[in-house]
């Protein structure tokens, strides 16, 4: 397992069967040089290297640890820096804790989805605090050493990873802090752990399988806690609610929509709600604490394809090329921006008052939360139909039928590179963690590591 996050998809091969006693591991220049003459100097340089180590003290030996780390013991070969160790869970196909198995039967069929497990048993990772590396200054040349990577936008994305999911990808999302990948299709959900060094993965963690005739999944969304994972498309009971904390993976709830085809999912967690958008033009918002439908919004009889959450306000793009949005504090009518061709995918912007806008068209528009004129900030020759934002707001992906990855810089959605794909990219997702891209094409999804 990868002890360091920028490590989890690149982690040193070995060459050959060659002893490690047997190679040059020392350099060619003094990687820790000496300069020092006083106990204060030695402390300094300690403190500027970030390592620990003891230090001889009039009387006494005394460690001086680096910031953000315990004193430990070094041994006689250690560095003085020991790798933490992480608990595990096992996900398996159990049944759900503290549930018979005849009530876990019938939570199972009433959601009409099941877990099957694709291979062995496998690790499934607790939430976990990422390493301060991610968040630290980049230190690239033309950097300053007041500007923070998480602000930075990217210059390099690397593939690392393809995943085979063996069907369309309709919708994908990515955990950073369980470090998996989940890849929606229509016959169900494909697990993936993104732990480890694998270029071609054809083996998922489980796959969560459709068992109803007729039915087919449509999307799925990871809660931004990565507590939940939740799944919605046709013919099905209601949006299921995966339990992402429990030793297997089980359906917890259902948010009842028998009879509609869920098209979009949004979550509020603060306020404890759930958002879907319908192929009928309805918007259903469910408490997630009780699993009841707190308020239905009328849509577009033609459609609501995409939904975003932001502030008080809920928007959602129609394919009669209307934004409309509502304000949760109150039951009016939604306040409408009309477009020049259908609205396929939204991001709302996580630190301005913004809301991305990507068309049929192959437009991309950003528009005012606060009301203001809307501006184009970049234009392709097909439709956009997937959208995110980074955790910080200073970039996005652009993903569509032109067979491109688009990373756009803000304010002014400059290009700042694109990827090219084998086929159309329906769908893409930004770690939090701010360091992963993923997303999904006709038959496989594709995880990209991003370099400030």
């Amino acid at each position: 397992m990868a002890m360091r996050s920028s490590d989890w998809l690149q982690q040193p091969s070995r060459v050959d069967d060659t002893p490690v006693h047997q190679l040059d591991p020392q350099p060619s220049w003094d990687s820790e040089p000496l300069f020092w003459q006083d106990v204060l100097t030695e402390q300094l340089w300690q403190i500027f290297a970030g390592t620990c180590r003891e230090v001889d003290q009039p009387g006494h030996r005394q460690q001086v640890p680096s910031l953000g780390q315990e004193s430990q013991e070094p041994g006689p070969h250690s560095s003085g820096v020991e790798p933490c160790t992480k608990d595990a869970l096992v996900l398996s196909p159990l049944e759900p804790p503290h549930s018979s198995p005849a009530g876990s039967q019938e939570g199972s069929t009433s959601s009409r989805v099941a877990q099957v497990p694709a291979r062995r048993d496998c690790h499934f990772l607790k939430p976990i605090c990422w390493d301060p590396e991610d968040f630290k200054d980049a230190w690239r040349p033309d950097f300053l050493p007041w500007h923070s990577r998480k602000l930075a936008t990217p210059y390099r994305m690397e593939k690392k990873r393809t995943l085979k999911h063996g069907e369309p990808v309709l919708s994908i999302a990515v955990s950073s802090f369980m470090r998996h990948a989940f890849t929606c299709g229509r016959g169900g959900v494909k697990v993936w752990c993104l732990v480890g060094q694998v270029v071609e993965d054809r083996l998922p963690v489980s796959h969560l399988r459709v068992q109803t005739h007729g039915a087919y999944l449509r999307t799925c969304l990871v809660s931004s806690d990565s507590t939940t994972l939740l799944t919605g498309g046709h013919n099905l009971a209601g949006v299921s609610v995966w339990d992402l904390m429990a030793p297997s993976l089980y359906v917890r709830d259902e948010l009842p929509c028998a009879a509609l085809t869920c098209q979009a999912l949004a979550a509020k967690l603060e306020d404890k709600l759930a958002f879907a958008s319908f192929t009928d033009g309805t918007i259903r918002i469910w408490d997630l604490r009780n699993q009841r439908v707190v308020r239905d919004l009328p849509g577009p009889t033609n459609g609501a394809k995409s939904i975003a959450v932001k502030g008080q306000n809920i928007w959602m793009g129609g394919l009669d090329a209307c934004l409309r949005c509502w304000d949760l504090r109150n039951a009016g009518e939604p306040q409408e921006y009309q477009f020049e061709s259908q609205i396929i995918s939204l991001s709302p912007s996580p630190r301005e008052d913004w809301v991305l806008v990507g068309t049929a068209s192959g437009q991309q528009w950003l528009q005012p939360t606060r009301g203001g004129q809307k501006h184009m900030v970049g234009c392709k020759d097909s439709p956009i139909l997937g959208l995110k934002f980074s955790p910080f707001g200073q970039w996005w992906v652009s993903v569509g039928m032109d067979n491109l990855v688009s990373i756009y810089s803000m304010p002014t959605g400059s290009m700042v590179f694109q990827v090219p794909e084998t086929s159309s990219v329906m769908c893409c997702d930004v770690s939090s963690n701010n360091r992963l891209v993923v997303t999904g094409s006709r038959d496989h999804a594709s995880v990209y590591q991003i370099t400030y």
